[in-house]
């Protein structure tokens, strides 16, 4: 029952918030426009996809967790757990972050004929949007006690995020680094999106493990 009134709050939070409705129409609108004048291909224009739906993801979710620290400061304590509170934000971000892809996707007019392909586009861009969130998560705690490490912070995460599979000094500890250029890189050399699988897979994944390690961190520092 918390846990689903704080769903409904939280997402509630988002829509009511300017950003969300402006960024998503925004990016609708450019993608509209870059469809009729840029006459890009499809590789072209799912790199262009893929990279803002992470930036957009990676914006709202730090939008919504700064007010959510500065407005809910004592909300958790009414609910009386870390943990339900925690889970109901990062399924909220998760949520809208499945909305943004579906509805983005939709109006890129590369919908095909079958089906199953259409799925994993969207669930590839939508995990691309997880790490996103995953690394707001991680940045939180830097950028309501330090903010200038936690823009630093960022600012590298999503530098890597983005140019960190044309590196060659980062290919060792590519697993570390958020998977987002890999899923441009992969689609551009196979033109597959099924050829996506395993790398929406990774990002899942690591969006989790960013999600998790910082819960865990800042369920600590709470209970310092």
């Amino acid at each position: 029952m918390k846990l689903r009134m704080l769903l409904g709050n939280f997402i509630n939070t988002v829509l009511q918030n300017f950003l969300y409705p402006t960024l998503l129409l925004s990016f609708l609108a450019f993608e509209l426009t870059m469809n009729s004048l840029l006459k890009l291909n499809t590789n072209e224009k799912f790199g262009f996809l893929i990279v803002g739906i992470f930036l957009m993801s990676l914006l709202i979710s730090m939008n919504f967790l700064k007010n959510d620290a500065y407005y809910n400061e004592n909300f958790m304590q009414k609910i009386g757990s870390y943990w339900i509170y925690f889970v109901a934000q990062v399924l909220t971000l998760f949520l809208i972050t499945l909305f943004s892809a579906i509805v983005v996707f939709l109006f890129s007019f590369m919908l095909s004929s079958d089906v199953m392909v259409d799925i994993v586009a969207i669930l590839s861009l939508a995990t691309t949007g997880f790490v996103g969130v995953g690394i707001a998560f991680l940045c939180k705690q830097q950028w309501n006690n330090h903010p200038y490490a936690g823009q630093m912070g960022i600012i590298i995460l999503v530098y890597v995020a983005l140019a960190g599979s044309s590196i060659d000094l980062l290919h060792y500890v590519s697993w570390f680094l958020p998977p987002v250029s890999s899923m441009i890189m992969v689609f551009q050399e196979q033109s597959s999106v099924i050829d996506l699988i395993p790398i929406a897979v990774q990002q899942f994944v690591y969006s989790i493990v960013l999600v998790v390690l910082s819960g865990t961190f800042n369920e600590k520092k709470l209970s310092n």
